[in-house]
């Protein structure tokens, strides 16, 4: 849940986006994890408690696995690396995308812009960032020094991401993506709200062909 007290904290006056939002996470693990693929032998497996101080209930569990879940100091934890959401491009509740047409995010933002900048920011809504973090010229590894390794991006001379195509990022650990539909038009005449004068072609004709009559009697 979120209730807003970092946008409160912030000082900037804007609001939660009111728009109906979920994403259900599955965070199920394997029913293998911390057990060998098969029993130790002279273990009989029927037991598991990592409290217990007998061989026979510790033994069906991998080496060192229970010293990880009791440890008091560094407790376990569970972290994802990354989210990946799906839409259904032929459902039409299905909205890629931010600022949409019943929503349009990013017209208010820029109609509000004192609400979501601070004093260091130039505008509110900033470019997606396509390398240019600092990073390791001597890192291995997926990860933001190494500018998420040698598949996604390489750290240049100057120490600055430099993304390889397909990836972004300041420091290329993202798949690029875009969308295909485009929600937003630009806006045009119509959006002005005016209402011009209303005129009754009708009756312009036939004040034109009163006209033309009387000429013809001068």
């Amino acid at each position: 849940e979120i209730n807003g007290t970092g946008i409160v904290d912030a000082g900037l006056g804007s609001t939660i986006s009111t728009e109906p939002m979920y994403i259900i996470m599955n965070t199920a693990i394997s029913k293998q994890w911390g057990f060998p693929s098969t029993c130790p032998a002279n273990c009989p497996c029927k037991e598991y408690d990592c409290n217990s101080n007998k061989f026979q209930d510790i033994c069906g569990f991998s080496q060192g696995f229970c010293d990880m879940m009791t440890n008091k100091t560094d407790i376990p934890s569970y972290r994802a690396n990354y989210v990946r959401v799906y839409q259904d491009p032929t459902n039409p509740k299905h909205k890629v995308g931010c600022s949409t047409p019943e929503r349009p995010t990013r017209k208010y933002i820029e109609a509000h812009q004192d609400l979501y900048k601070t004093k260091n920011d130039a505008t509110p809504l900033k470019p997606i960032a396509v390398g240019k973090g600092v990073c390791n010229y001597n890192a291995i590894g997926v990860s933001p020094e190494s500018c998420g390794g040698p598949t996604r991006g390489i750290c240049t001379p100057s120490r600055t991401c430099e993304c390889r195509a397909g990836w972004t990022g300041p420091h290329c650990l993202v798949h690029a993506a875009f969308d295909p539909v485009t929600y937003e038009r630009e806006d045009g005449f119509q959006d002005l709200e005016f209402t011009g004068p209303h005129f009754n072609i009708k009756g312009i004709w036939m004040s034109l062909g009163a006209v033309a009559i009387s000429l013809l009697f001068l």
